[in-house]
């Protein structure tokens, strides 16, 4: 399975420059490392991310990884299934299936969760980001 990943993109296109430094245990330090590292940020990304509210996903695992593989291939079933029912005549759909009834509830079931899979595959291939602003209050 190949996918095109978003950009990730910075605070701003300027180079940041300044230094912002912190006191913490080394037991914190390796906390705020292990966080970044499950997010796939590095750790200033990350810690500039949380400064302005945003909280990063966990990247997959392994395992969710392969899952996800077998429920892309499931969603492209599912589309090829569509794609093939809305091709055929009445009379083939009638043939396939033997019920309109029962065919035409299959098919406006099967289209949302089409939809939904694709939706939910689209939004955990996007990597976590750097917000360009703060949270306002309201947000938070």
């Amino acid at each position: 399975m190949e996918h095109e990943t978003i950009e990730q993109n910075t605070a701003s296109d300027a180079k940041r420059t300044v230094f912002i430094g912190a006191k913490v245990t080394p037991q914190q330090k390796e906390e705020i490392r292990a966080r970044a590292k499950q997010c796939g940020m590095t750790m200033s990304n990350y810690l500039l991310a949380r400064a302005y509210g945003y909280t990063p996903r966990a990247r997959l695992t392994r395992e969710e990884a392969t899952l996800l593989q077998e429920l892309d291939s499931c969603r492209s079933d599912l589309v090829r299934y569509t794609s093939a029912l809305q091709g055929m005549s009445t009379s083939q759909r009638l043939t396939l299936f033997n019920q309109v009834p029962f065919m035409a509830g299959w098919f406006h079931k099967l289209r949302p969760i089409a939809e939904a899979v694709s939706d939910f595959l689209t939004a955990v291939r996007e990597q976590n980001r750097v917000p360009s602003t703060p949270k306002s209050e309201e947000e938070k």
